[in-house]
């Protein structure tokens, strides 16, 4: 159970690390299910792989030799009965539901994300918008070694407190941003002003936390929480385990029915969202 230190500390710096939130065990059966996927559609398409091949291995021949099987194999994982039985068992649901102060969670965006060498992915510095709610809890889960040298999730402690922050480029999903990105920070090499003060004090190196963490440690943070993304060095694929947590009574959709859509807008202002 989540110690009240702990809880102090999430409220206070905007996120937790809770080592070996998900088991060995858990981990082994997400692998698994996920190597059978893999062995299937390479089976079915005659595309020749070795059994003793492991499961990165299988995903680099699928991505290689059928790149549209390869987007509908990581659109559809999401599903999984294992992945799924993990969010959803009582040790993460119970600690949720603490962190978000609610003994009723919508459990939205489970899935499993996947980065390597060959994919120069990355996510810029940003708030988690574009949700249900303007106050939920997120977790990011890694299923290998991460850390600042091989690349991994980064935070800005105490971020959050600052609200919703609207700035150059906040009207759009992270993943189109051409500023915020992590590395040139990490670099020196980002000079922009981003149309807001705030943002700027808070976009630099010496802002950057890194948490080392292993297999099955889990990083908890809150809506407001600005965080990023540097690109995976490691020698395989960081194979990561995400999924947000929201109170019923957060969720401006379920209570009021002039809404049209379920997702908040972008440009709406989160700061003057009340339910």
């Amino acid at each position: 159970m989540l110690s009240d230190i702990k809880l102090q500390e999430f409220n206070e710096k905007g996120f937790i690390v809770i080592k070996n939130f998900i088991s060995k065990k858990q981990i082994k059966s997400i692998y698994s299910q996920i190597d059978e996927i893999l062995s299937l559609i390479l089976r079915k398409n005659n595309i020749t792989f070795k059994n003793s091949d492991t499961v990165d291995q299988k995903y680099l021949i699928l991505k290689k030799k059928n790149s549209v099987l390869k987007s509908h194999f990581y659109n559809s994982i999401k599903f999984m009965d294992s992945l799924n039985s993990i969010v959803c068992s009582k040790k993460i649901t119970n600690t949720m539901k603490k962190i978000v102060n609610n003994k009723n969670l919508f459990i939205l965006g489970q899935r499993l994300r996947l980065d390597h060498k060959e994919d120069h992915h990355h996510l810029p510095l940003h708030q988690e918008l574009n949700n249900i709610s303007n106050s939920f809890a997120l977790m990011w889960c890694p299923l290998v070694p991460v850390s600042k040298k091989t690349g991994s999730l980064c935070l800005i402690p105490g971020s959050h407190k600052y609200g919703h922050l609207k700035y150059k480029q906040s009207n759009k999903p992270a993943e189109h941003h051409t500023i915020g990105i992590v590395e040139k920070i990490l670099n020196g090499k980002e000079n922009e002003n981003y149309n807001n003060k705030i943002v700027k004090d808070l976009f630099k190196k010496k802002n950057l936390h890194f948490p080392t963490l292993n297999p099955g440690d889990a990083i908890i943070f809150t809506t407001f929480m600005f965080h990023g993304s540097t690109p995976y060095k490691g020698k395989n694929i960081r194979w990561a385990l995400l999924s947000s947590f929201i109170p019923y009574d957060k969720v401006p959709y379920i209570l009021d029915h002039k809404l049209k859509k379920m997702q908040i807008s972008y440009n709406a202002d989160y700061n003057k969202i009340n339910v």
